[in-house]
C-alpha cells in the first residue's frame, strides 16, 4: 500500500518513511536534532533531548509484567484487521507489535515520536513495510484530516504542552467513529511520582479520572471511559459519527 507523505504539502505518493529524513529539520511538525550533554535530574533539558538521551537503554527499564498491559491496551482500543492506526509517541515502538497483530498485514500503521534516538531503537526492530515511523510533534504535525481510524497515545499524554491542541489534532486526523486511547500502563500516580524527580518532565502529570472525563467531554468527543487502576490508566472516546 501507497502512503502519502503526511508532511508533505505536495501530496505525492511518497512512503511517509522515505520522505521523513528531508523533513525533520523543515517541516512544522518536525524538530532539529541537537547534541547536549545529559545530567538526570540536575539540568532542564528540553523534552526532546530528554527522550534522545534515555533512548539507547529505554527498552531495557521496561517491567517484566508491561507486555500484558500493552495488550490491554490494543484490546480496549478495539482494533480491526485492515484499521489505520497513529501511534502518537511510539518510543522504541513497544506497542507497534501488539498493533500488528490487531491491524493484520491490511492494517498501517503510522508511528511518531519527537526523538530521532526513540525512532532509531524502533528502526532497529526491523518492522513491516505497513509500518511508517516519523519524526514529528503531535501538537503540530500536519497530517491530512480523516485519515486514521484510531489515534493511540500511550504514555504520552503528560508530556503534550497543549494538550487542548494535540486532542483538536486527534480530532481533526480521526475519520467519523474513530477511537482516541490515552493510555499509560504504569497507572497514573506511578507516573505522576517519576516524573517529579525528572526537571524535564517534572509538570508533566497524568490528569485525574474526573479531570480528563471533563477535558475530553468539554471538547466534543463522545462515548468518554476513563479506567484509573493503581497501576492501568486508559481514556477512551469516540469522535461522534457524521449526521
Amino acid at each position: 500500500m501507497d502512503w502519502a507523505c503526511a508532511l508533505c504539502p505536495s501530496q505525492s505518493a511518497q512512503r511517509s518513511d522515505d520522505c521523513a529524513g528531508v523533513h525533520r529539520d523543515v517541516a512544522g511538525g518536525c524538530f532539529p536534532v541537537t547534541e547536549t550533554p545529559f545530567w538526570w535530574r540536575r539540568h532542564a533539558l528540553n523534552k526532546q533531548e530528554f527522550f534522545d538521551r534515555l533512548a539507547a537503554s529505554w527498552d531495557e527499564e521496561e517491567r517484566p509484567d508491561i507486555y500484558e498491559r500493552l495488550a490491554r491496551v490494543v484490546s480496549l482500543s478495539c482494533l480491526r484487521g485492515g484499521h489505520t492506526v497513529l501511534d502518537v509517541g511510539t518510543g522504541t515502538g513497544v506497542l507497534i507489535p501488539h498493533i500488528l497483530r490487531a491491524v493484520g498485514e491490511r492494517g498501517v500503521v503510522v508511528a511518531i515520536d519527537i526523538s530521532r534516538e526513540m525512532l532509531r531503537q524502533a528502526r532497529q526492530k526491523g518492522f513491516p513495510p505497513n509500518v511508517h515511523l516519523i519524526l514529528a510533534d503531535m501538537q503540530r504535525a500536519g497530517f491530512q484530516p480523516l485519515v486514521f481510524d484510531r489515534v493511540l497515545c500511550n504514555a504520552v499524554f503528560p508530556h503534550f504542552d497543549d494538550k487542548e491542541r494535540a486532542l483538536y489534532e486527534a480530532w481533526r486526523v480521526l475519520r467519523p467513529g474513530g477511537l482516541l486511547v490515552i493510555s499509560h500502563p504504569i497507572g497514573r500516580e506511578a507516573v505522576n511520582r517519576l516524573h517529579a524527580q525528572c526537571r524535564a518532565v517534572a509538570e508533566d502529570r497524568v490528569p485525574a479520572a474526573a479531570r480528563m472525563y471533563e477535558l475530553l467531554t468539554r471538547l466534543g468527543w463522545s462515548d468518554v471511559k476513563v479506567i484509573d487502576e493503581p497501576e492501568f490508566y486508559l481514556a477512551r472516546a469516540r469522535k461522534r459519527e457524521l449526521p
